[in-house]
């Protein structure tokens, strides 16, 4: 009994010394990482191989809620393109995407030619280019396992989300991991709080490569 009661006391200080980590990390340090990780687990060729059925369900849950394949179409953090290229399959051809990886984008044009040639690419970190996007710019803004890694001085971009588009925002985020690049947030009340609402959400553990802490949200925007 002391020694497990030993054990979650170091657990409980390690863990408040971790999220004072957290603070201490900037956002300039956090984009020089994802800007070329250089780790195996996050490396764009990975992101290229693996992740099909994630891609799949994306694309499931966006055709349940949508009517046209002409709806405009933004990722936030496309990395090399394989979500888009798979909307891009199922029929959706106004599609853009925002990557701060130069690597991944080089990958994705080199992979996706065809995507290319139609999508419209901004390779930059979101703070640089959400700002400089339209009111009600695209019907649908999404992203999967993106804004987990925005860092808490740049959480104003999720008013800029619920600002560009005209109809959705789909997050599909993990929501309770903690690490110095996840940071742990419950979108529902975020985006409760802007001009949206929920309608619908689900958890993921069902979808190979996610968890039980990545949860599916669906905002509509307010009329």
């Amino acid at each position: 009994m002391i020694n497990h009661s030993l054990r979650y006391l170091k657990n409980f200080f390690l863990s408040k010394k971790a999220k004072k980590n957290l603070i201490q990390k900037t956002r300039k340090e956090l984009h020089l990482y994802w800007k070329d990780p250089r780790d195996k687990d996050n490396s764009a060729a990975l992101y290229l191989k693996e992740g099909g059925l994630r891609s799949k369900f994306l694309v499931k849950l966006i055709k349940k809620h949508t009517t046209s394949f002409q709806n405009s179409v933004l990722e936030i953090g496309c990395n090399v393109g394989r979500n888009l290229n798979y909307l891009s399959h199922a029929g959706y051809k106004k599609l853009s995407g925002i990557e701060i990886s130069t690597e991944a984008v080089k990958l994705m044009k080199k992979s996706y030619p065809v995507l290319c040639k139609s999508a419209k690419i901004y390779n930059s970190p979101v703070e640089r280019i959400i700002k400089k996007l339209g009111d009600s710019q695209f019907d649908i803004v999404f992203s999967m396992a993106v804004l987990q890694h925005i860092h808490r001085d740049s959480e104003w971009i999720f008013r800029e989300m619920a600002r560009i588009t005209k109809q959705y925002i789909i997050t599909i985020e993990d929501e309770h991991g903690l690490t110095w690049r996840h940071f742990p947030r419950n979108y529902k009340t975020i985006f409760g709080k802007l001009n949206v609402v929920q309608v619908e959400q689900m958890n993921c553990k069902h979808i190979k490569g996610l968890s039980k802490n990545f949860m599916a949200r669906v905002f509509k925007k307010r009329t």
